[in-house]
């Protein structure tokens, strides 16, 4: 049977991995890794001084932190997921449709 404590120090260590995926992306994770090292210097903090009460909610706090998929580092790396796409088709001629403007009328209830 897995402890709190237990559960927590693996959280801890799935989430210091995700931390470097996140320093891997560079500046679009920023905030995200800013925001998970904060969660790990709490949860680090309630271990450390046993507060069974701070475990959980570090606990709870950790695993809503998401895995990265392979397909969102490829992209900020700047790769083309998937196979190689073809060239887009000819842009066909279509009827230019007849725009409007629509005006709207703010009244005060009465």
């Amino acid at each position: 049977m897995n402890t709190l404590e237990d559960m927590l120090l693996a959280e801890q260590a799935r989430c210091r991995q995700l931390a470097r995926e996140y320093a891997e992306l560079g500046t679009a994770s920023a905030f995200a890794r800013a925001l998970l090292e904060d969660c790990l210097r709490g949860a680090e903090e309630a271990v450390q001084n046993r507060q069974l009460v701070a475990m959980q909610r570090a606990l709870e706090r950790l695993l809503r932190f998401q895995t990265l998929n392979h397909l969102a580092i490829q992209i900020s790396h700047g790769v083309q997921p998937g196979p190689a796409r073809r060239a887009p088709a000819p842009a066909q001629h279509r009827p230019m449709l007849h725009m409007q403007e629509q005006f709207f009328t703010w009244t005060r209830a009465a």
